[in-house]
C-alpha cells in the first residue's frame, strides 16, 4: 500500500488572466501542495497590472492571491528569459488558437512542458490529448516530440472530457452498434464574453457551430482501444446546444449494443473503474470518478460532484467527480444523462490533475527536492 508523494513545489505560469478557465488555474494553484503560480501572461489590456486589481470572473470569492503583475506576448524572447528567471516549468496555456498555434510551441522548444487548451492542436498526432483518467499512456507520444526538455499536451473540449470517462468503461467491455449524444452545454462554455451576454439577459444562439464534430473526432481518437491513429470506428450520432445555463454540461446519452444488457452490468462497469491517478493518490483525484444520481439529474448542483464542498480553491477534489443519473436499461438499449463542471472537470482542473501526473510519473522533475519514489 502506497502513500503520497512529497515534493517541492513547482513553478507554474498561466497564459491568459480574465479568462473563466484561466481564473480557474489561478483559483486550484492558489492553495496547492504541489504547484505555485509564479508568472501570469495576459492581454495587451492587463499588463502591467497585478492580477489581483484585475476583475474576478467566476462566481466564487476571489482567494487570496500573491503579487503578481501580469506580463504580454508583445516580446517573446524577453518574456521566456522572464520565465526562466522565475524557474517556470509547466505553462498552463488557456488562449485562442490563433495566438496559440504560434506561441505554445516556441514556449515547448525554449523548454516548457505547455498544457494546452487550444483546439488547433487535438488532431495532431505528435501531439498527445490527454483525459488523466482515460488516456495516461499516450504520454508517451512526449518522447517522440521534438522540443528538447520541453513538451506541448493538448487537452481535449470540455464535453468531451466527460463523454470519455462515462463511455471507457462500457465500450472497453460491450459491443456498442450505436451511440447517441445529445449535449446541453452551459453560457461559460463559450467563455467569459458569452457568459455576461447571457446574464444581460441577450438572446443567445443556441447552436455551436463545429462542436459535433469537434466531440466526434476527439471521442475517435481518445477511445481508441487500437492504435491512436486509427479512429476507433463507433456509429455516433451527436447534437450539441447552447442552454441559458451559467456553468454545467449535460448530456444525455443513448447506447446500444449487440446483446441484451442489465442496469447491474452497467453499474458494475463504471463502479470497478480505476485510474491510475488514484493509484497514485494525485490531488485532484477524487475518491470516485463518477457519483451517481439517485434523483432527478440537475446540471446546477450536480457539477460539485467530487466532494462535499464547493469550495475549489482549498478542496481540489470539488467538481473533480462525474455526475450519473436517470439510468434506464431496455433490452439491447441504455440512456443516462451526465453532468460535469466544464471549466473544472471539463478544463483547468483536468489540467492541474495532468500536472500533477507528470510529476508523479517522473516525466517532470521538481528542483526543490528529491523525488520519493512510491511503493505499492
Amino acid at each position: 500500500m502506497g502513500g503520497m508523494i512529497e515534493y517541492g513545489k513547482v513553478n507554474c505560469a498561466i497564459l491568459g488572466s480574465r479568462g473563466l478557465v484561466a481564473q480557474r488555474y489561478l483559483q486550484r494553484l492558489i492553495n496547492h501542495n504541489w504547484l505555485v503560480p509564479v508568472s501570469v501572461i495576459g492581454s495587451t489590456s492587463t499588463i502591467g497590472q497585478k492580477i489581483s486589481d484585475l476583475p474576478w470572473s467566476l462566481d466564487e470569492e476571489r482567494p487570496e492571491l500573491p503579487e503578481i503583475i501580469v506580463k504580454g506576448l508583445g516580446d517573446l524572447d524577453t518574456l521566456i528569459d522572464s520565465l526562466k528567471a522565475e524557474k517556470v516549468q509547466i505553462i498552463f496555456s488557456a488562449i485562442p488558437d490563433s495566438v496559440a498555434n504560434n506561441i505554445e510551441p516556441i514556449l515547448a522548444k525554449s523548454g516548457f512542458n505547455v498544457i494546452s487548451h487550444a483546439s488547433v492542436h487535438r488532431l495532431n498526432k505528435n501531439i498527445p490529448l490527454i483525459i488523466p483518467d482515460v488516456n495516461p499512456d499516450e504520454l508517451k507520444l512526449i518522447q517522440s516530440q521534438n522540443f528538447d526538455s520541453g513538451s506541448l499536451i493538448s487537452c481535449p473540449n470540455c464535453m468531451v472530457i466527460p463523454l470519455s470517462l462515462v463511455l471507457k468503461p462500457i465500450i472497453s467491455e460491450l459491443i456498442c452498434t450505436s451511440i447517441k449524444i445529445n449535449t446541453k452545454q452551459s453560457l461559460s462554455g463559450g467563455g467569459r464574453k458569452l457568459l455576461d451576454s447571457g446574464r444581460k439577459g441577450l438572446i443567445i444562439d443556441s447552436s455551436i457551430p463545429g462542436e459535433r464534430e469537434s466531440i466526434i473526432h476527439e471521442l475517435n481518437r481518445i477511445l481508441s482501444l487500437n492504435d491512436y491513429h486509427e479512429e476507433f470506428k463507433l456509429n455516433f450520432e451527436v447534437y450539441c446546444s447552447r442552454v441559458s445555463r451559467d456553468y454545467g454540461h449535460l448530456a444525455e446519452i443513448e447506447l446500444t449494443f449487440d446483446e441484451d444488457v442489465s442496469a447491474h452490468k452497467i453499474i458494475n462497469l463504471w463502479s470497478k473503474y480505476s485510474t491510475k491517478i488514484q493509484k497514485l493518490k494525485l490531488p485532484s483525484a477524487p475518491a470516485n470518478t463518477y457519483t451517481f444520481i439517485d434523483s432527478k439529474i440537475n446540471a446546477n448542483s450536480h457539477r460539485w460532484v467530487g466532494s462535499d464542498s464547493k469550495k475549489p480553491s482549498i478542496d481540489l477534489c470539488s467538481a473533480m467527480s462525474i455526475a450519473i443519473g436517470e439510468i434506464a436499461v431496455s433490452n439491447k438499449k441504455l440512456k443516462f444523462k451526465t453532468v460535469s463542471e466544464n471549466t473544472i472537470k471539463g478544463a483547468a482542473g483536468s489540467g492541474v490533475l495532468l500536472a500533477e501526473l507528470l510529476l508523479a510519473d517522473g516525466i517532470i522533475h521538481d528542483r526543490n527536492t528529491s523525488l520519493n519514489k512510491l511503493i505499492f
